[in-house]
């Protein structure tokens, strides 16, 4: 929805869960095995009681190739193994202090190499945010910088009354969208800054709702789509808030729903309390979301596919920011591509 679609990298799994756990567990056994029969064939080499590293890197591989998960599963059977076949048996009694540091050991090198590798696909992921926001940037000022350098030059040319109405119209609509791209640079740095701001006050969630919906309006009729407000007008609904931020974060939710919905569609806000907190629901019947990308569009310079490709992609981060400044949850949902989409705010009641 807001912001652009990156091409997403396969990360290290933290964990095995139930989908991956017999397949995990196979690859994990074979790995075992192989090494086992390896550290086998390597005895006459090493020795009557040889060192158990090959098993300590054979988990360090593991992780560094498939995961956490299935490292800490191939250091696990590693340690049972090695100690069985070289060291001493399980069944045996005493635990040899080399299986303690077999599987200290291993646990902590396939911890070490899973932390590298987030926080090396982490900061990959931020250049190449970064790169593209440059290049999304440097796209969205060059157009209107045209239709500006394209107006004068009408200008120049002819300095009649129906070029002079053309070239001043093209300028005011290129300049309100360099205004926009600015407005979008300025929240980047307050939200890269933690500038962002609210001033807590007394606020009836009523009005916020329907500012939002009188300033939405306009473009959503423009597009010839429906909009219907389910909002309850009593009792008051009060929160402690920032209105202006209200109305900024819902606003960018509307608009949204309004520019990834095709002309007729149908986008709703409703609004219900559930103990002491109060759910704002905003929803549409437009392109949708995939499930892969329910988390990531909230975060800045991430575009779902479809839509009309304005601003910088920022509508949801800020929408997600101003929502947590007031100690609120917001959420996506959506059945899959061109099925629609459903974002929920979540605020206490004051």
């Amino acid at each position: 929805m807001s912001a652009r679609l990156q091409r997403s990298r396969r990360r290290p799994r933290p964990s095995v869960t139930r989908l991956d756990l017999v397949p995990e567990l196979g690859v994990a056994s074979g790995t075992v095995a192989l090494t086992a029969a390896v550290h086998w064939a390597m005895l006459p080499l090493l020795g009557e009681k040889p060192p158990l590293v090959l098993f300590a890197a054979m988990a360090a591989a593991l992780t560094f190739w498939r995961g956490l998960g299935p490292g800490m599963l191939g250091s696990t059977l590693g340690t049972a193994v090695g100690s069985s076949l070289f060291i001493r048996p399980f069944g045996s009694g005493a635990i040899e202090i080399e299986t303690l540091l077999l599987f200290g050991g291993s646990m902590f090198i396939c911890w070490l190499i899973y932390r590298l590798k987030v926080d090396q696909e982490t900061a990959e992921m931020t250049h190449r945010r970064r790169d593209d926001a440059l290049a999304f940037v440097s796209h969205e000022l060059r157009h209107p910088l045209s239709n500006i350098q394209l107006a004068a030059s009408m200008l120049q040319r002819d300095r009649s009354d129906a070029t002079r109405d053309r070239a001043s119209t093209l300028i005011v609509r290129s300049a309100a969208r360099l205004g926009r791209v600015v407005e979008d640079l300025v929240d980047v740095s307050r939200l890269q800054g933690d500038a962002m701001r609210v001033q807590l006050e007394d606020v009836v969630l009523q009005d916020v709702l329907h500012a939002t919906v009188e300033a939405a309006a306009p473009g959503i009729a423009q597009r010839q789509q429906c909009l219907e407000v389910d909002v309850p007008e009593s009792p008051p609904l009060r929160v402690r808030g920032d209105a202006v931020r209200l109305q900024q974060a819902f606003g960018n939710l509307l608009s949204n729903a309004s520019r990834y919905s095709p002309e007729g569609a149908e986008i709703s806000v409703s609004a219900r309390v559930d103990g002491d907190r109060v759910t704002i629901v905003v929803r549409d019947t437009g392109v949708g979301i995939r499930r892969d990308m329910l988390d990531r569009i909230f975060e800045p310079f991430v575009r779902e596919s479809g839509g009309t490709a304005e601003g910088l992609g920022i509508g949801l981060t800020l929408a997600r920011t101003v929502v947590q400044r007031h100690d609120g949850q917001i959420s996506a949902d959506s059945d899959g591509p061109g099925r629609g989409s459903t974002f929920a705010v979540e605020l206490p009641l004051a």
